[in-house]
């Protein structure tokens, strides 16, 4: 089996994952890696992820773990065998279920040395507990497999391998677009020596007591917003209610991590407020989904509504500024291009929109290298000047990321003098939107000040 030696260090892969990981870094506009000092050293390490984002998730981990863990997939993802040989390279192995029929699941008896293999030399292993993903802001029912992999891998060592399973927090401020924002955040691990007894005396309830204390740490450190009912709503309320948060927090909620921060203590708020006032909470779902209907229909976010009005004429004193950096902007999109827009493509097909982002970082990884150097190749053949191709090449992703976030300024402009615009060209209509937001945020304002007293 091509598997026989994937527990072992990979120079390949070694060379591979520096490649891999700042292709995937170039895909966020920030990464924030939190907790790293709960990973134990020199003891065999289950990582355990939430599931949300497809692929990106796996890469997140990989991106944020030092060494070459060994990730656990669903062995249908392996039916090619050409396929097969490259996730193996990638250090997968598959994991058969009853699905897959009944014969397979002998083959999880090799897995299962395989891991222990693994296991036994101190390295990590990634195994998503959820089983699948799912865009929910929310943890969803772990399976058993990770408890079981983790009990009879200490069974097989007498319980002598001190494995500890660390829960990791994966959260996304947008799972679709390029330029966003991700927050990887390692938890307090959780040791499986101290299950053993309760194993040895009963290995399903030993199974469901890990499974609740992994689940429990997971929650910690990731946003988990239990209220199915109410889910979207106070999702959106995370963005909604931000402006007030400030305030409740003393401090601004620029960075990532500190938003998050500040969503658990509200999310915590809102569904204690749903659940004792359920026929306010079904009137703000109701509010607040017109609200969301609305801005969708005039094409505005959230934030623009977090002042009353935009002065001119620091409006007007960025013009200059943006024609003077439209050739770079300019100069950028036309060289990156084709890299940047034929990886959307594909995903036009797919359904799921959780494989959307893990579609664009795969081709990315390819056409960005490929087009770089044909361009580069063709410039150095009809140019004369040794040095120009050298610091064109440099130009590529340098100017590309510039043109990118001249974009990202300019739609924000453009929000801010649309929000001015509108107050004047549609005063009837912005101050039906004005109340409804004010009636959110004195709805939640009331729930505060009742939990935080």
């Amino acid at each position: 089996m091509a598997q026989h030696n994937i527990e072992k260090w990979d120079p390949g892969y070694a060379l591979l994952k520096p490649f891999v990981n700042l292709n995937f870094r170039g895909y966020f506009r920030k990464i924030y890696i939190q907790g790293r000092e709960n990973i134990p050293r020199d003891v065999p390490v289950i990582f355990a992820p939430n599931h949300q984002n497809a692929l990106m998730d796996a890469l997140g981990v990989l991106y944020a773990v030092p060494g070459q863990p060994v990730f656990l997939a669903r062995s249908d993802i392996f039916k090619h065998p050409l396929i097969a040989r490259i996730l193996t390279f990638l250090k997968l192995l598959p994991i058969y279920r009853i699905r897959d029929g009944y014969e397979s699941l002998q083959r999880n008896d090799w897995i299962m040395n395989k891991v222990g293999d693994v296991l036994r030399q101190k390295r990590s292993l990634v195994i998503f507990p959820e089983g699948n993903h799912s865009a929910d802001r929310r943890l969803r029912p772990l399976k058993k497999g990770i408890c079981r992999i983790a009990f009879q891998a200490e069974e097989k060592n007498d319980f002598n391998l001190g494995l500890q399973i660390v829960p990791v927090g994966l959260d996304y401020d947008n799972f679709y677009k390029f330029g966003h924002t991700l927050v990887v955040r390692f938890g307090r691990p959780v040791s499986v020596d101290p299950y053993q007894s309760l194993y040895e005396e009963s290995s399903s309830r030993a199974y469901i007591a890990l499974k609740n204390d992994i689940a429990r740490q997971l929650r910690q450190v990731m946003i988990h917003i239990s209220d199915k009912d109410h889910h979207d709503a106070i999702h959106q309320l995370r963005e909604i209610y931000r402006v007030r948060m400030e305030d409740h927090m003393n401090g601004s909620l620029t960075r990532r991590p500190d938003q998050l921060k500040a969503d658990h203590k509200l999310i915590g708020v809102c569904q204690a407020q749903c659940s004792a006032h359920p026929e306010e909470a079904r009137h703000l779902d109701r509010q607040v989904r017109r609200y969301q209907w609305i801005l969708n229909r005039i094409r505005l976010r959230p934030w623009v509504f977090n002042r009353n009005h935009y002065a001119w004429g620091k409006l007007l004193a960025q013009v200059p500024l943006m024609m003077l950096l439209f050739p770079v902007f300019l100069y950028g999109l036309v060289n990156n291009a084709l890299p940047f827009f034929l990886p959307v493509l594909p995903t036009r097909k797919v359904k799921d929109p959780q494989f959307w982002s893990s579609i664009k970082n795969g081709l990315a990884l390819i056409l960005f290298p490929l087009f770089y150097a044909l361009q580069t190749l063709a410039v150095a053949v009809f140019t004369d000047g040794a040095w120009i191709p050298p610091v064109y090449l440099v130009s590529l992703p340098l100017t590309g990321y510039l043109a990118y976030f001249f974009y990202v300024g300019w739609k924000k402009f453009k929000a801010k003098w649309r929000y001015n615009l509108l107050q004047k060209k549609k005063p009837f209509m912005m101050k039906q939107i004005l109340d409804l937001r004010k009636e959110i945020l004195s709805i939640v304002d009331r729930w505060w000040s009742t939990e935080t007293p």
